[in-house]
This record gives C-alpha cells, sequence and structure tokens, in this order.
C-alpha cells in the first residue's frame, strides 16, 4: 500500500510539473499584451515598457517560466494582473464557492445516478430501461450553457420560482465566515434565513451542472449492474433464497461499483472543472467565473492558478479512487 501511494505521489509532481509547463507556454502565445490592458491604449511607450519590466514579460518565455516555478514551489502563485491580488488569496476567497457547487452537484448525481442505473438494470427492456437511457443520452448529449439558460428561462423567467444568479439575494447577508460554505456556515451559526436562502440559489445551478455527470454514472452503473446479476455466484445466491435489496446491495451493487468508483470519483474532478460554464451562466462568484473574468484581462498568473489547483484535485481525486479499490474489494493486487 505505501509503494502505491508513492508512486501515485511521484506522478502527481510529474503530471503537475507537465501541466505547468504546457499551460504556461499556451497562455503565453495567446494574442495580445496584458500590459496594454493594463495601462490603456493612449499611454507612452516609456509607461508601457515599465509595466511590462514590473510584471516580467520583457525577460524571454523560459525564463518567465523558470521565475513562476521557482514562486510556485514556495506557494507563490504570483499577483493578478487584473486585481492586483495575490492569486492564492484570489483561490482562497473564491474557491469555498465552487467547492459548495461541486459537492452539492455531486451529492444529486450519485443521490439519483447510483438507484436509477440499479432500476434500468434489474427492469431491462422495460419502460424504466428506456426511459433511464433516453435520459442519460440526453445528459450526455446536452451542453452545460444550454441547459443552464433554459433552466433559467423556465424556473426564474416563467414560473418564478428559482432565482438566476449570485448565491444570496441583496436583501439577505451573508452567513459569519467559518468555511465559506454558505449551507455549512449557516447551520453551525443557526443563521436559518441565510440558509433556506443560500440553499434555494443553489438548487438550479448544482442541477444544472449535474445533469451531465448523473446521466453518465446511470449508464455506467447500469452497464455494471447488468455484468453483475448474470454471475454465477447471483444465480446461486438466488438458488439459496436470497433475493430483494440484500442481493441487490450487499452482493450486486458492492461488485459494481468497482468500475463505477472511477467515473464517480474523478466526476467530482469534472466537476470542479466544469464549474466554469456553469458559474458564468449564473454568476457564480467561484473560482470559474473568476478564471474567465481574467482571461479577458489576459490575466496569466490567475490563469496559471486555476488549472494549477483544478489539475492537483484531479490527481488527487485518481489517487484516492485507486485506494477505494481496496476497501470495496481487499483481493484487488497492483
Amino acid at each position: 500500500m505505501k509503494q502505491i501511494i508513492l508512486k501515485r505521489l511521484a506522478m502527481l509532481v510529474l503530471v503537475l510539473l507537465g501541466v505547468t509547463l504546457i499551460t504556461f507556454f499556451l497562455s503565453h502565445v495567446i494574442p495580445g499584451d496584458p500590459a496594454r490592458m493594463m495601462v490603456g491604449q493612449r499611454a507612452s511607450e516609456e509607461t508601457l515598457q515599465e509595466v511590462r519590466r514590473q510584471l516580467g514579460l520583457d525577460q524571454p518565455v523560459w525564463v518567465q517560466y523558470l521565475t513562476y516555478m521557482k514562486g510556485l514551489f514556495a506557494g507563490d502563485f504570483g499577483t493578478s494582473i487584473r486585481t492586483q491580488q495575490p492569486v492564492v488569496h484570489d483561490l482562497i476567497a473564491f474557491f469555498p464557492a465552487t467547492l459548495e457547487l461541486a459537492i452539492t452537484a455531486f451529492i444529486i448525481a450519485i443521490a439519483i445516478g447510483i438507484p436509477l442505473g440499479v432500476l434500468s438494470a434489474v427492469k431491462k427492456d422495460t419502460g424504466w430501461d428506456h426511459s433511464s437511457r433516453f435520459f442519460s443520452i440526453a445528459g450526455i448529449s446536452t451542453p452545460v450553457f444550454w441547459s443552464g439558460l433554459v433552466g433559467i428561462l423556465i424556473f426564474y423567467k416563467f414560473l418564478g420560482a428559482l432565482p438566476s444568479s449570485g448565491r444570496l439575494d441583496l436583501t439577505v447577508p451573508a452567513p459569519t465566515k467559518i468555511t465559506g460554505l454558505y449551507l455549512f456556515d449557516s447551520l453551525l451559526t443557526g443563521n436559518w434565513a441565510a440558509f433556506k436562502n443560500s440553499l434555494w440559489h443553489l438548487i438550479l445551478p448544482a442541477f444544472t451542472l449535474a445533469f451531465a455527470q448523473l446521466a453518465i454514472v446511470t449508464r455506467q452503473v447500469r452497464s455494471s449492474m447488468l455484468e453483475v446479476l448474470g454471475q454465477d455466484y447471483i444465480r446461486t445466491a438466488l438458488a439459496n433464497g436470497i433475493h430483494g435489496p440484500v442481493l441487490l446491495i450487499r452482493y450486486a451493487l458492492r461488485n459494481a461499483l468497482i468500475p463505477t468508483i472511477t467515473v464517480v470519483g474523478l466526476s467530482f474532478g469534472s466537476l470542479l472543472g466544469g464549474a466554469v460554464v456553469t458559474e458564468t451562466i449564473f454568476s457564480w462568484p467561484g473560482m470559474g467565473k473568476y478564471v474567465v473574468d481574467s482571461i479577458a484581462f489576459l490575466d496569466f498568473p490567475a490563469m496559471m492558478g486555476f488549472t494549477f489547483v483544478i489539475s492537483f484535485g484531479y490527481v488527487v481525486i485518481n489517487l484516492l479512487v485507486d485506494l477505494t479499490y481496496y476497501v470495496l474489494d481487499p483481493q484487488i493486487k497492483e
């Protein structure tokens, strides 16, 4: 087990180095000059060159990369060109909103996707199965931005049932900050008005973000359950009088979850990264909207910091998925 963890940690370092290398050079080949955007079109050439020198943009790209990596190893992501604040401070400020949205969407995807997949497998080739498969295809095929806009059109404009943007109404004060997660903080402080209002704002973007991942989870659970239900030990269990929820949950679902865990685990990383579009549509003040606003300003440090955090999350989740295999099935070897 220790060797596996050490190997995965070594791979984590290599992957993150590769990500920083690729994203750094890609961000620097984008047409445009962030220094010019900062000083404006009417600034003198001397002012422009001074800003470029302050930002380090007058150095060769490889020198800029080495400087960036030196700061990164010291925990310094650089200073945002747009906000003029340390990027790490910006990410810490915006990360809780993204995390709350991703966790809620993840819970929705798991709570609906797994039971729906099991039901679809048990009732194969019935109306339930066909409906589930149609739902899965629709979820995978529908772009997030389209489903988000349709959700706003239906539930906000036509029905007036759900808010369309933000985390709270302007008239509702934010809960005392403990973790930055409004639902959790409002529960800890007993601020029920903030809890209800933040939950109301969270429903539409969370379901929008979860829709595609929910469909993927449903399809994977259905496929795995169909394979497991055809195994000999399931038929043996049925012959011994084991049936109903005990058979489905204890014998079938636990083994079917082994390949599903990979999809479920990586879906959380997808939710973190996929929140970019959702946060932009719903004006959700998270890292996704932060990086979109930064791209418009050619804010290289902010873009790099966001990419690094998402990549780090993906690799760590992948490690946790591998370790979860041993909990579900101790017979699995390296």
